[in-house]
């Protein structure tokens, strides 16, 4: 059984998540050895049960040592991570990240994440065309996290040319690659973050990675690897997610005519916006997990050690939760629907998610109050909007770049 959409199917995964709901909402796939589950209820049970349903890698059941680390060096993605770990270890690590994203910071960031998404729109707003990706919804949140963590914004191509791999390296159906490439990428990454944690040892500043160096887990002081696997998850995860949100806005508004006047006639539906998105078209669109236990799911009996991908992107179209589910409504009554899980759900919660949300927010705003009819550059054929490239991703959703063309508002919104 295929528990994958197709790859032609990446943009538009809807049909394909509406059918293994109706006939096979939890499935065994034998050419991954995953297990797909489709359904928001189970899905929900999933991500609220860490007791069964392990977010930690094999033979990762509890924090490496230094030397263990090591060896598992070549293995990019096998590190205990706060994505890659159960309590107490994660509880003990979201604790330090989630003190740089306490409501307050994030308010306090949206004055500057403002006036940078005005710089970049400076820059491009005299041709009346940009590639949204490239220009805007990659930059703008890369520049953030890069400051948040205390690295170089000017690094941000370097940063990108990690996450594009990171990306690329999970097209496999139910494999993370771990080629010489992408072992390479991690090398290089650790190397890059090791220098600026020695530089930080010696002059603690106020930033990300001053904390993690201070922090301590289990009684102990976080091991240098673990610091830098930290590093590597806050630059990807902190604006990878991001810029596919931005994009899939801008993309479901433009395929949305009839919502995206009402945005434009109404900012206040501005927030309930980004979050229909966040529903139908989730960036993150599934997460992985490891049955620590035999149990039954959906009337399938799962085993110890079987692995499970919980596809987000078809809960958060579940027509048993969402009334008319393939239909993008910004004005969607959020009281007589239980919440998305576009961020997940539980303890591995995204933990950046109100900065993400923010982040949304406020390049719609500004592109509302700059820019009008907007819409996809057609010029070139093979932009079309057929033809727009989908993330070569089975895990994130969007797409690679979004051309667009507009006029400047002369009344400036």
């Amino acid at each position: 059984m295929n528990i994958f959409p197709p790859p032609d199917q990446r943009l538009y995964p809807f049909r394909f998540y509406a059918e293994m709901r109706r006939l096979n909402p939890v499935a065994y796939d034998d050419r991954s050895n995953f297990w797909g589950v489709f359904r928001y209820s189970d899905i929900q049970n999933i991500l609220g049960d860490y007791m069964t349903f392990s977010s930690a890698p094999p033979k990762l059941d509890s924090p490496s040592t230094e030397k263990n680390q090591n060896a598992n060096a070549a293995a990019p993605f096998q590190r205990p991570s706060l994505l890659q770990s159960d309590p107490p270890y994660h509880r003990t690590l979201r604790g330090v990240i989630a003190s740089a994203f306490t409501p307050i910071i994030i308010a306090k960031l949206e004055p500057h994440i403002e006036n940078i998404a005005h710089e970049m729109l400076n820059r491009v707003i005299q041709k009346g065309s940009m590639d949204l990706i490239d220009d805007l919804a990659y930059p703008l949140p890369v520049t953030i996290i890069a400051e948040l963590l205390g690295v170089p914004t000017e690094d941000r191509d370097l940063f990108r040319g990690w996450a594009d791999r990171i990306v690329s390296s999970t097209a496999a159906e139910g494999d993370v690659s771990d080629d010489e490439n992408i072992v390479r990428m991690i090398d290089g990454m650790d190397l890059y973050f090791s220098n600026i944690v020695e530089e930080r040892t010696k002059n603690p500043r106020e930033d990300l990675i001053t904390n993690l160096i201070k922090a301590q887990a289990d009684g102990r002081h976080l091991y240098k690897d673990e610091i830098l696997t930290f590093c590597r998850l806050l630059l990807l995860a902190g604006h990878v997610t991001t810029v596919n949100l931005i994009g899939n806005t801008i993309l479901s508004l433009l395929q949305n005519p009839h919502e995206f006047r009402l945005v434009q006639s109404d900012r206040t539906l501005i927030p309930s916006t980004i979050e229909e998105v966040l529903r139908y078209r989730s960036p993150v669109q599934a997460v992985a997990r490891i049955v620590t236990k035999d149990t039954k799911l959906g009337g399938q009996k799962l085993q110890l050690g079987q692995r499970i991908i919980a596809w987000l992107g078809s809960a958060n179209h579940d027509e048993s939760v969402y009334e008319d589910p393939e239909r993008f409504d910004i004005t969607r009554n959020k009281s007589s629907h239980p919440s998305h899980i576009g961020f997940g759900h539980g303890i591995h919660f995204c933990v950046g998610a109100p900065l993400a949300r923010l982040e949304g927010q406020v390049v719609l705003k500004v592109i509302l109050q700059r820019l009008q009819d907007l819409e996809l550059d057609n010029r070139d054929k093979e932009n079309k909007q057929e033809d727009l490239v989908p993330l070569q991703s089975v895990f994130f959703h969007g797409v690679a770049h979004l051309p667009l063309l507009f006029q400047k508002r002369s009344d400036n919104g």
